[in-house]
């Protein structure tokens, strides 16, 4: 016998007892933990069994007084799991049947051999302890009932989804009348998210930390309680149970607060519409205690489609329909834009099914998004509080819905302005190569010539080839300045209107700065920015007075140009001729000019790499009535 473990106490009956003296010994040489008690015959064992506690009989089948059928059916009717092995020295198939059909534990055939006996020592074992376990459980699964059919707070128990235990307290607090009405029922029908939450406790094996949810009750009213879970054996399953407690006011106030800021938080990392609506949802859930909720958004056809919506609601009213400009309670209010608050839609003529399941609910506009509903099937579900948080929540997310359409278009700007560079680069690949080659080399020939003869038409055809390789610097830098701009820096304005007119042929023109504004540039291109200017005022302010364009050929004259400061940033004027006021919008077109000799860019340029800045730049009259360009919506660098 092994140490730590307790006998077995045997009952073996046989009518033969020569056969029963057998079986004895055979055991005891098979196993050495077997307390064996004979029988001669079932009226013998019946009578032994009824006055001592026994783990296991061993009977024979063919016995005089009453067989072993019949005996194992009158133990059955007693004990209908008590271990019984009928080991038999005349079996059958129809015997071993009938056997099997009476609830016998273990069927055997006996034939005298040692070996037989080993056998059947292991499977009475097997059998005793199998049922010692059994028993063990149900002793202390009665005791933990006890316990918990104590307890004041309800309880629940689940397997695979479904409760298998309801304590008292769990009636009361459920209003279902009995707790026999929660016995059998998917968890999900009285707890919001049930399944989730148990099945992640028992999937951690570990006691959960208490979490809030909403529970359901008997009349169809949520109540928002605490549920902490541990994980159980039960019945030999592994088995969830739930302890569920009432959660006080500002208990809830600080979950509803808790969630609506965790809910802000997600909107702000979501990059598509169906992912605010789906946070949106889950959200309104959690906030509101309302479960069946759906979020509809306006889709190119001008419908309110149904984008997001809980399980309860599907499982509720089925397919979500959309929503389109026939009367309907939904649309009235998307179109109205105000908050609409049912306490019983069915009382609304503009419900949209008469037959819904649905009884109150809560509509929240999204601007010109769309819509979120929060619907419950109890009349009255929600209170001023649910209203105020609802509102809350519904300008978090047309807040998070305006950032999603605001990142689309800039990313379709990206695309286009990506697509727009490539273009620009294939052009100034164009221009810099293609053209630039054979202008380079007809003004090699030209000098060439120039060597062999003296004509008058050489100096036209030099002004022409100039005239091109201005144009295709023009061109060239049109392309750049298409590109945008790069990391803005700090950027002395004055001081860097003196390196351009230092680059620019200004002949006998005069320059005065009145700014010491230090502002935020892509510094190269605002060199080109100003460059331009000073060349066009210069250019086009020249002793001929000819009419303002935007333009860069030669030239010069005694204008005077100032730089000064204006509101939102600064300007280049001066005092030449002007503009004529009908032509002031179309000096930035590119290749408008005035000049015979001009190529139009000049001031296309200026306007392009202002808009890459976010500048605006307009044209107006100058003090001395000549013109005056301002440079507005800089932003000045920190100093």
């Amino acid at each position: 016998m092994d140490a730590g473990r307790s006998p077995i106490e045997l009952l073996c009956v046989d009518d033969d007892t020569e056969a029963l003296d057998a079986l004895a010994t055979g055991l005891d040489r098979a196993e050495g933990d077997f307390a064996v008690t004979t029988a001669t015959g079932a009226a013998d064992a019946l009578d032994k069994f009824d006055h001592a506690a026994f783990d296991c009989i061993v009977s024979e089948a063919a016995m005089a007084d009453i067989d072993g059928l019949a005996f194992l059916q009158a133990v059955r009717a007693e004990h209908p799991d008590f271990p019984f092995v009928l080991f038999t020295a005349q079996g059958s198939e129809s015997l071993a049947s009938d056997a099997i059909a009476a609830g016998v534990s273990e069927y055997m055939q006996r034939d005298g051999d040692d070996g037989r006996y080993r056998l059947l020592a292991r499977r009475v074992r097997t059998v005793v302890e199998r049922h010692r376990a059994t028993r063990a459980a149900a002793e202390t699964k009665a005791s933990t009932e006890i316990l918990l059919d104590a307890a004041p707070d309800a309880i629940l128990a689940t397997v695979d989804g479904r409760v298998v235990y309801a304590n008292p307290a769990a009636a009361d607090f459920f209003e279902v009348g009995e707790r026999d009405a929660l016995v059998g029922r998917p968890v999900d029908d009285v707890v919001t998210g049930g399944s989730d939450v148990f099945e992640a406790e028992r999937a951690a094996g570990q006691t959960a930390h208490a979490v809030e949810t909403t529970v359901r009750r008997g009349d169809g009213s949520t109540v928002i309680a605490t549920v902490t879970a541990c994980t159980v054996t039960w019945d030999g399953a592994a088995a969830v149970v739930g302890i569920f407690q009432h959660t006080t006011e500002s208990d809830t106030r600080e979950r509803r607060l808790e969630a609506l800021h965790e809910a802000t938080r997600e909107f702000m990392g979501c990059e598509r519409r169906d992912t605010v609506a789906g946070i949106g949802v889950t959200a309104a859930s959690e906030i509101l205690g309302l479960d069946a909720n759906a979020v509809h958004l306006v889709d190119d056809d001008g419908h309110l489609e149904p984008v997001a919506a809980t399980a309860a609601l599907r499982d509720l009213v089925g397919d979500l329909g959309s929503f389109t400009g026939d009367d309907s309670i939904a649309w009235r209010v998307y179109e109205s834009g105000e908050m609409t608050a049912l306490s019983d839609v069915r009382d609304d003529p503009d419900v949209h099914n008469p037959d819904t399941p649905i009884r109150s609910e809560l509509y929240l506009p999204l601007g010109d998004h769309g819509i979120l509903i929060a619907a419950s099937t109890v009349a009255d579900a929600f209170d001023e509080q649910d209203v105020a948080l609802g509102q809350v929540l519904a300008a978090n997310m047309e807040a998070a819905l305006d950032a999603v359409v605001r990142d689309d278009e800039l990313r379709e700007r990206e695309r286009e302005l990506a697509a727009q560079n490539d273009r620009l680069e294939r052009f100034a690949s164009v221009v810099s190569h293609d053209l630039r080659n054979p202008l380079n080399v007809a003004s090699g020939r030209l000098e060439l010539v120039r060597e062999e003869c003296d004509s008058e038409h050489l100096d036209a055809i030099d002004r022409s080839l100039r005239r091109m390789e201005a144009l295709i610097e023009d061109l060239l830098m049109v392309a750049k300045t298409g590109e945008g701009v790069s990391d803005l820096e700090p950027v002395d304005v004055g001081a860097v209107v003196e390196e351009c007119w230092a680059t620019v042929e200004t002949g006998a023109a005069t320059l005065v700065v009145e700014t010491d504004a230090r502002i935020l540039a892509d510094v190269t291109r605002f060199k080109q920015l100003l460059e331009n200017l000073v060349r066009n005022a210069v250019e086009h302010s020249s002793a001929t007075g000819s009419a303002q364009s935007d333009d860069d050929a030669g030239g010069s004259g005694a204008v005077t140009v100032t730089v000064g400061d204006c509101p939102g940033g600064f300007y280049v004027a001066d005092d030449g001729p002007g503009i004529p006021e009908a032509d002031r919008e179309k000096v930035f077109e590119s290749g408008y000019s005035t000049r015979t000799d001009g190529t139009g860019f000049g001031l296309a340029i200026v306007e392009q790499i202002a808009g890459a800045h976010g500048w605006d730049v307009r044209v107006t009259e100058s003090a001395d009535g000549g013109a005056r360009f301002e440079i507005t919506g800089v932003e000045t660098a920190d100093t």
